[in-house]
C-alpha cells in the first residue's frame, strides 16, 4: 500500500523555531516505516506560519489524493485547515498543546488539552507561590481562550490575574511589559508567547534583572527547543509542563533519544511536541497498515482503546476517538537547558477538552443548544430558572455587555426587553432569549459630523475624534478596516479638513496596479525609461500630489522590494522618477489604508517591513465593520436615496420598516460597499413599481440570511426530533449517535421513545 502523507509545519516564519524539529520528528517515525519495507512518502509543505497558507497547501495536496496530514502547530493554522478536512474527507494529526474546546471528527489530538496541562500547572504555581499571576501572551486564539480558563481557574481558589497583555506574533519589544510586572510585583507570570517572541522575552526579563526565584515564569509552551534557540542561562529556573521531556530516566525514552538524535544529529534537543509529533505520526501509519485504509473513520475505529507504553509513559487513546489519556510532568528548567521533573501525576489524567472549570458547571442540554443554534448565528443567552445566565453567544456579550454567572435583576430584564426585540423559548430547566436589535434602540439624538461623515456609533466617534487630529497635524495616518468600510472617504475628509484643503488629494490603490507599474506610478518616468514608455515621460502620483495629500490605499499588497522605495521617499521627501538620477523635492502628507493586519505580516514571511510600518503608523485609526454600526444604518440607507435620485431621477424615497430591520439584521459580510449596492438595485426595481423600498425588493441572500438554516415558526420539540433522526442517520448504532450527542445512551433511549423513533 502506497502512503502519502502531507506534513504542514512552518519552515520558515514566527514558529519556525518549534516546527521545525516537529517537521524532523515527523519525517523520523515516517522513516523508521519505511525501513520495516512499507511505502510511506513525507510531502512536506512550508506553511510559513500562516493559517491562510495552511489551508492553500492542504487543499492543494488534497487535491492530489494526500487523505493524512500532519502539523499546523497554532490553533489558528489547525482551525483554517478543517474546512479543507471536511470538504476532501481527510485526517489531521494534531501534535500539538491546545486550548481545548474542539473535538473535530477529521481531527486526531496527540497534544495536551488544558485540564492536563494547563490546570495542573496552575495548581503547582498557585500552591508554592501565590495565587497573583500576570497573563502575558500571543494575540490569537490559544492564548486568549487558554488565560480566560487562568482567570476562571485562578477565582475559584480566591486567586486573580492582576495583568493581561497579548502582544502581535513576532513581537520583539517587552521592556514596558516587564516593568509593569515589576511595578505590579505578581507572585508568577503566566506565559503563552509562541515563536520567536519567546527569545525576547526571556532575554528581556534576564537584562532587567529579575529574578526565577521572586517571580517565576510559568509556560506550558516554552520546552527544550525554545530554552536552545534563546540561550539555556536565561531559561534556567523557570517552569513548565507536559507528558514528556528530554530528560526523562526510563529505558523507552533512552531508545527513543539515541536513535532521533541518530537521524537529526546529537546537538539538536528534543522537546514534546517534537515527541508528540513522532507519536502520532507513528500511531496513524501503524493503523493505516493493519486496517489497510485511509478512511479516518476506519483509522479511528481501530485506534479506539488502544494502549501504548512510550517514552512518557502509558497512554491510552479515549473512547471518544480523538485525544490521549496521559500522565503530566511539571519540570523546571536548568542551566544545561534541560527539565528536572518536580511533579509527577504518576497516573494518567484523561483528557477533558471542553472542561473549563474544575466545578462541574450546570448541565445544558446539548441537543437543544445545537438545536437553537441553526436558528440563529447571532445574540443567544440561555438563563436558569433563578435568572442566572448559564450559557451567552458571542454576539450576545457583545450587545448587552453581560457574562456567564451573571444573575438578571427583574430591572435588567426589563431594560434588555426595552432594548432590543425578545424572543422567548421556553427548555427545561432554562430559558432561551434570542437578542435582534430594535430600530428604536439607536438613540435619534445629534449625529457626530466629521467633514462629511457621520456617525451615532460610540466606537467610531472616537476614531473620527483621532480622524480630526489627524486633520490639525502633518503626521502620516494608517487607516484599518474591512474592505467596504470607506476608508478612503475617511482619508478625503482628513484631507478636506486640514491645511492642505487646497491641494491635490491623489488616491492611488496600490493592490490593484501591476507590480512592474507601482514605481512609475508613483514616482513618473522619464522619455525611453522603460519599453512603451510615454513620449516626455510622465509625472507619479508623488508630484501630483505635491503641497496635498497622498492616498495610498491596499498598502498591505504592495511588494517588499518597492516598500524599501517607498520608505525611503517618505523618509527624504524627495523622489526619483524612473529613468533619471536627478532627485526632486515633493510636499506631500501620506495617508495609508489596508484591510490586512500589518502586524502580523510583519511577522508571517516578513511581508511588509517593520521600518515601513511604524513610519506610516503615526496616527492610527480603526473603522468599524458595518455589522457593529447598526445605528447607522437607517441614515446611510437615506442618504444613498438622496444620491439615486440625482443620479437615475424619480425614484422611492423611503424604506419600509420590515426592509429597514432586514438591513439591521443582517451581518454585511461587504460593509457599506455592500449596502449601497444591495439598496440601489432596490431602488430600481422599486421605481418600476411606484412604491417604498420593502422586503420583496432585497436579494434573497439578503432576506433569507435568518431563515436559511431552519423555519423560525418550528417548536423546539420538533428541531430535537429532527435533530435526532439526522445524527442517527450519520451514525451506525446507538452508542455512536449517544457520542455524536453527547448525551448518556439511556438519554438517548427515552428522546426515542419520547418521539416515537424507531432505529
Amino acid at each position: 500500500m502506497n502512503i502519502k502523507i502531507g506534513l504542514l509545519f512552518s519552515l520558515t516564519g514566527t514558529t519556525a523555531l518549534t516546527e521545525r524539529g516537529q517537521c524532523d520528528a515527523a519525517k523520523f517515525a515516517i522513516e523508521e516505516y519505511n525501513n520495516k519495507q512499507h511505502k510511506v512518502e513525507a510531502i512536506v509543505r512550508d506553511i510559513c506560519s500562516d493559517p491562510a497558507k495552511s489551508a492553500e497547501e492542504a487543499e492543494a495536496l488534497a487535491k492530489e489524493g494526500v487523505k493524512i496530514f500532519i502539523g499546523c502547530y497554532t490553533s489558528a493554522c489547525r482551525k483554517a485547515v478543517l474546512p479543507v478536512l471536511e470538504k476532501y474527507d481527510c485526517l489531521l494529526v494534531y501534535p500539538t498543546l491546545y486550548e481545548g474546546r474542539e473535538c473535530h471528527p477529521n481531527v486526531f489530538y496527540t497534544g495536551e488539552v488544558p485540564n492536563q496541562q494547563i490546570h495542573t500547572l496552575l495548581n503547582y504555581l498557585t500552591h508554592r507561590f501565590g495565587k497573583r499571576i500576570y497573563c502575558v501572551g500571543t494575540d490569537y486564539i490559544y492564548p486568549r481562550e487558554t488565560n480566560q480558563q487562568v482567570k476562571t481557574y485562578l477565582k475559584e481558589r480566591n486567586g486573580s490575574v492582576i495583568g493581561e497583555q497579548y502582544v502581535p506574533f513576532g513581537h520583539q519589544n517587552f521592556y514596558d511589559i516587564l516593568e509593569d510586572i515589576m511595578l505590579k510585583q505578581p507572585d508568577a507570570i503566566f506565559l503563552t508567547l509562541v515563536g520567536q517572541s519567546i527569545i525576547p522575552f526571556y532575554r528581556t526579563y534576564h537584562r532587567m534583572k529579575l529574578q526565577p526565584e521572586k517571580i517565576p515564569i510559568f509556560s506550558p509552551i516554552t520546552k527544550e527547543t525554545e530554552i536552545a534557540a534563546m540561550g539555556a542561562e536565561f531559561g534556567a529556573g523557570h517552569y513548565s509542563s507536559a507528558s514528556y521531556f528530554q530528560s526523562l530516566h526510563n529505558p523507552y525514552n533512552t531508545k527513543f533519544v539515541n536513535e532521533l538524535h541518530r537521524y537529526i544529529g546529537s546537538n539538536q534537543v528534543i522537546s514534546s511536541v517534537m515527541f508528540n509529533t513522532y507519536l502520532g505520526t507513528g500511531m496513524i501509519i501503524e493503523s493505516i497498515i493493519e486496517t489497510n485504509s485511509l478512511d479516518h473513520r476506519t483509522i479511528f475505529y481501530q485506534l479506539s482503546g488502544k494502549e501504548l507504553e512510550t517514552a512518557c509513559g502509558t497512554l491510552f487513546v479515549e473512547e471518544d476517538h480523538r485525544h490521549l489519556s496521559r500522565p503530566v510532568k511539571i519540570g523546571k528548567a536548568l542551566p544545561d537547558g534541560q527539565f528536572e521533573v518536580v511533579w509527577d501525576s504518576q497516573q494518567n489524567i484523561p483528557p477533558k477538552p471542553f472542561k473549563e472549570k474544575s466545578k462541574e458547571p450546570p448541565h445544558l442540554n446539548e441537543i437543544t443548544l445545537e438545536a437553537w443554534g441553526q436558528i440563529s448565528e447571532e445574540a443567544l443567552l440561555v438563563m436558569s430558572e433563578d435568572n442566572h445566565i448559564l450559557y451567552m453567544t458571542k454576539k450576545a456579550e457583545e450587545l448587552t455587555r453581560l457574562q456567564e454567572g451573571q444573575a438578571l435583576t427583574p430591572e435588567m430584564l426589563q431594560n434588555m426587553h426595552d432594548s432590543f426585540e425578545v424572543n422567548h423559548y421556553g427548555a427545561k430547566h432554562q430559558q432561551m432569549l434570542l437578542l435582534k436589535p430594535k430600530i428604536s434602540t439607536f438613540p435619534s439624538g445629534a449625529f457626530y459630523c466629521f467633514d462629511r461623515i457621520r456617525t451615532k456609533n460610540y466606537e467610531y466617534q472616537l476614531e473620527l475624534e483621532v480622524a480630526r487630529l489627524a486633520s490639525q497635524s502633518s503626521a502620516n495616518v494608517l487607516i484599518l478596516g474591512e474592505t467596504g468600510t470607506g476608508k478612503e472617504v475617511v482619508a478625503q475628509s482628513i484631507h478636506n479638513q486640514s491645511e492642505r484643503r487646497d491641494g491635490p488629494f491623489i488616491a492611488v490603490n496600490t493592490g490593484l496596479l501591476p507590480r512592474e507599474l507601482i514605481a512609475s506610478e508613483l514616482f513618473g518616468f522619464t522619455e525611453g525609461a522603460f519599453t512603451g514608455a510615454k513620449k516626455g515621460g510622465a509625472i507619479g502620483k508623488f508630484e501630483a500630489a505635491n503641497n496635498g495629500t497622498l492616498f495610498l490605499d491596499e498598502i498591505g499588497d504592495m511588494p517588499l522590494e518597492l516598500q524599501v522605495v517607498l520608505l525611503r521617499a517618505i523618509e527624504s521627501k524627495k523622489i526619483m522618477r524612473l529613468g533619471e538620477n536627478q532627485e526632486r523635492k515633493v510636499n506631500v502628507r501620506i495617508i495609508a489604508a489596508t484591510h490586512r493586519n500589518l502586524q502580523e505580516e510583519i511577522a508571517y514571511k516578513g511581508s511588509f517591513r517593520a521600518d515601513l510600518f511604524y513610519r506610516l503608523n503615526v496616527l492610527s485609526i480603526t473603522i468599524p465593520p458595518l455589522s457593529e454600526r447598526p445605528e447607522d444604518i437607517e441614515h446611510l440607507c437615506q442618504e444613498f436615496l438622496n444620491e439615486f435620485h440625482q443620479t437615475h431621477g424619480e425614484g422611492p424615497n423611503k424604506i419600509s420598516n420590515e426592509a429597514l430591520q432586514l438591513f439591521i439584521q443582517y451581518h454585511w459580510p461587504g460593509n457599506i460597499r455592500e449596502l449601497r449596492n444591495v439598496l440601489e438595485r432596490a431602488f430600481l426595481l422599486s421605481g418600476r413599481e411606484k412604491s417604498h423600498i420593502q422586503a420583496k425588493h432585497l436579494p434573497r441572500a439578503l432576506k433569507g440570511h435568518y431563515q436559511r438554516k431552519s423555519n423560525p415558526t418550528e417548536s423546539l420539540k420538533e428541531m430535537e426530533r429532527k435533530m435526532l433522526e439526522q445524527v442517527l442517520r450519520k451514525t451506525e448504532t446507538i452508542t455512536d449517535a449517544s457520542k455524536a450527542l453527547g448525551i448518556a445512551r439511556s438519554t438517548l433511549y427515552r428522546k426515542l421513545k419520547e418521539f416515537q423513533i424507531t432505529r
